[in-house]
């Protein structure tokens, strides 16, 4: 880019050289204006009188004179001729950089260009690309608000099975410690009977042979002997 500035910047300096030369030269030749007075008459309106410089009047001869037109004429030809071979010098100028620099310009203008178009190029592939992300980001978003929900939702579910699970335990346990509370119950009792019958036994046999150490009668011994098989009944 800074090299096809510079080519242009040498393409306008020598454009400049060669036309300002020129312009000088016709400036040079131009004749001179004339210039306008107002000239005021008494009880007449103003009005604009051309008036053209003086002619300075050499004092020199007629011959002198004509020897002047002379060397006027030798450098007119002289400032055409220069104007000539400037103006050949600058359309040659016109010419080389046309054919040589203008390839350079037009390449490196299309580089440019190409650049330009391949960074616009890059540019739209990163902003489809940012678009895409940002696409994937959302709906990975969406999918993770999903997700949590689901996961919510199953541990919200697991905790109401656990809570079930551990109600039923508790119920169970409970009864189960009922029934061994009943079953110790039972057997305390159970063993209460049968250590009260043991006990009857035995005072019964005390009794029994007690009476029979004082001599019972036959019919004593008998009511004996029924009164304890009563009472061994009504234990039973």
């Amino acid at each position: 880019m800074k090299s096809l500035i510079s080519l242009l910047q040498s393409i306008l300096l020598s454009i400049f050289i060669g036309v300002m030369p020129a312009v000088s030269v016709m400036a040079a030749d131009a004749p001179e204006p004339a210039v306008q007075q107002e000239v005021v008459a008494d009880g007449q309106e103003v009005s604009p009188v051309t008036v053209t410089p003086p002619v300075v009047e050499d004092t020199l001869s007629a011959e002198g004179t004509g020897h002047g037109d002379g060397h006027d004429s030798m450098l007119s030809a002289e400032k055409l001729k220069d104007l000539f071979w400037r103006t050949v010098n600058f359309l040659a100028l016109v010419v080389i950089l046309v054919k040589f620099g203008a390839k350079p310009i037009v390449n490196g203008l299309r580089g440019r260009q190409d650049r330009i178009r391949e960074e616009l190029d890059d540019l739209t592939v990163r902003r489809d690309e940012a678009e895409r992300s940002f696409v994937e980001f959302e709906a990975k978003l969406a999918g993770m608000e999903k997700e949590m929900e689901r996961i919510v939702e199953r541990a919200i579910a697991q905790a109401e099975v656990e809570k079930e699970r551990i109600l039923a335990d508790a119920e169970k346990a409970a009864e189960d410690i009922k029934r061994q509370a009943e079953a110790a119950v039972q057997a305390e009792l159970e063993d209460a009977k049968r250590l009260l019958r043991e006990e009857i036994a035995e005072q019964a046999a005390a009794m029994a042979e007690e009476l029979i150490v004082k001599n019972l009668t036959a019919e004593d011994q008998a009511t004996i002997t029924e009164q304890y098989l009563e009472r061994v009944g009504a234990v039973q």
